[in-house]
């Protein structure tokens, strides 16, 4: 993956920044296998339906969407470590 140009700015200049504005996507990171995971789960289940995810401001399916919203911060190293300074933990960083 790509260090993008805002890896390396302070946690308060990347704080400024709008979420839309850091070009991130699932493709390439850890997240690709583990919803690839998923998708083998429901199939395992008989489930054909595989929702898309997307990346989004926190956990959650909307209402009347069949999708997963998968929080941004867990889509770079970087986010990971802002998450953590500022909410001293980070919700979902384990597969487990």
């Amino acid at each position: 993956m790509d260090v993008p140009d805002w890896a390396s700015q302070s946690d308060q200049d990347l704080l400024e920044r709008r979420i839309s504005k850091l070009g991130l996507r699932l493709d390439g990171t850890a997240l690709e296998p583990l919803i690839r995971q998923l998708y083998e789960e429901l199939s395992a289940h008989g489930l054909v339906f595989h929702p898309p995810c997307h990346i989004g401001d926190e956990w959650f399916v909307p209402i009347g969407i069949p999708a997963i919203f998968i929080p941004f911060f867990l889509v770079h190293d970087r986010l990971r470590a802002l998450e953590r300074t500022m909410m001293l933990e980070v919700e979902g960083e384990t597969p487990e």
